[in-house]
């Protein structure tokens, strides 16, 4: 993208983007506090305040403490000026969530479809769900975005999956698509990065500048967080650490290399493992012609079922050692483990646990902290819609970039 040419107007516009995120991230705030976290000139914050408050924008919520003088004026964005739609595709269901500006779920929905299904049929269902969404919408408010979260390697800039093993879809120009039928701003990101705002957001991330969200469940991903800024690597691909070559000449992986983490302790991994050995455990209730997932083998699991116990050990044994290898090549603060492999916490935690303390900055008084998400599965669809936020009120720097202020 080009940058734009330097100008008052330029100046304007960046002064009004700083004001508006500002509020919408510190607030309530007063006027005068805005000015000195911002360097701005108090008359310039007054006049922008004055434009978004006649824009509806922001709107003034009472009196804060005052030490003498006048009590300054508190000023809070107001969340319900439009809404978000974001979106989680997974392997066999869509999830919609209809969310303001504070990607507070407003209405959400589940639609599942069967497993291998191509792009373009899918894509006719999110199209259908959208609309359906959109009437939900209160009166005189507006669909403002649509953020997307997507496994797979995606291209941020055309809004363009360039290929997700999981669903076996290359190419799919899901932006173009999606901007065409609605005329709203789309965004679309991998899955495991919008997770990873949604934990910089409102999760544990809030309170930490450097730190790894890792998902476990149907596949391995990572999303990483340096400086409280969401790291992307040269093209959007970091992060990838279901695919470290953990095992020389191992199993098969989904991308095509061998000896893949993902390989080793995701979902595929754990039903492959069961089918192989369950004769090995003659007392395993496992019923193999059953749909065999995370969540069903755990509950084997807390039935007693040494297989399903072993299998899900030996899976965090595997992704014990892939984190003590990201802790040692990032000496991230904190890892946050997320997915619907976590409904396993209380088997898998201790095995990570027992691995990753013994990484390479074990004499160091401050330790690596694992922690498990709060954001459950509700932070798919909350990183998505989180995703079209955070790039609507960027700083519009560059020609034709879509912003709070064309939007607004």
């Amino acid at each position: 993208m080009k940058l734009r040419i330097g100008n008052k107007e330029l100046i304007k516009d960046i002064n009004r983007s700083l004001v508006i995120n500002e509020i919408r991230m510190n607030g309530p705030i007063s006027r005068t506090d805005i000015s000195k976290n911002l360097n701005l000139g108090l008359s310039t914050v007054t006049n922008i305040v004055e434009e978004l408050e006649n824009q509806n924008l922001v709107h003034e919520v009472g009196e804060a403490d005052s030490t003498g003088g006048r009590k300054p004026i508190l000023l809070e964005f107001n969340y319900n000026y439009g809404y978000i739609i974001g979106i989680k595709i997974e392997e066999n269901n869509l999830i919609f969530a209809l969310t303001n500006l504070k990607s507070e779920i407003i209405e959400k929905r589940v639609v599942p479809f069967k497993k291998g299904t191509n792009s373009n049929t899918v894509l006719n269902m999110v199209v259908e769900n959208i609309e359906k969404l959109i009437t939900k919408i209160p009166y005189n408010k507006n669909l403002m975005g649509i953020g997307v979260a997507v496994s797979g390697l995606v291209d941020q800039q055309k809004g363009k999956l360039i290929y997700s093993g999981m669903l076996n879809w290359s190419n799919v120009e899901i932006g173009n698509i999606l901007e065409n039928k609605f005329n709203v701003p789309v965004y679309i990101d991998n899955d495991v990065n919008a997770y990873t705002l949604a934990e910089l957001w409102y999760g544990h991330g809030r309170e930490l500048n450097n730190f790894i969200v890792v998902t476990y469940g149907s596949g391995i991903g990572s999303g990483i967080v340096i400086n409280k800024k969401l790291y992307t690597g040269d093209f959007g691909g970091a992060g990838e650490i279901g695919h470290m070559v953990l095992v020389a000449e191992g199993r098969k992986c989904e991308c095509g290399q061998r000896g893949c983490l993902e390989a080793y302790a995701s979902e595929d991994f754990i039903v492959d493992y069961i089918r192989d050995n369950i004769k090995m455990y003659s007392e395993s209730k496992i019923d193999l012609t059953e749909d065999l997932s995370i969540e069903k083998v755990y509950e084997y699991a807390k039935e007693g079922d040494m297989l399903a116990i072993d299998v899900l050990r030996l899976s965090a044994k595997y992704l014990g050692y892939g984190l003590l290898s990201v802790i040692n090549l990032l000496n991230p603060s904190t890892i946050i483990l997320a997915g619907e492999g976590m409904i396993a916490k209380d088997i898998i935690l201790p095995v990570i646990n027992d691995i990753v303390k013994n990484n390479f900055f074990k004499m160091h008084e401050k330790k690596v902290q694992i922690k498990v998400s709060e954001l459950g599965d509700e932070g798919w669809v909350i990183g998505a819609s989180t995703l079209a936020i955070s790039k609507l009120f960027e700083i519009p720097l560059y020609e034709g970039q879509d912003n709070a202020l064309t939007v607004f």
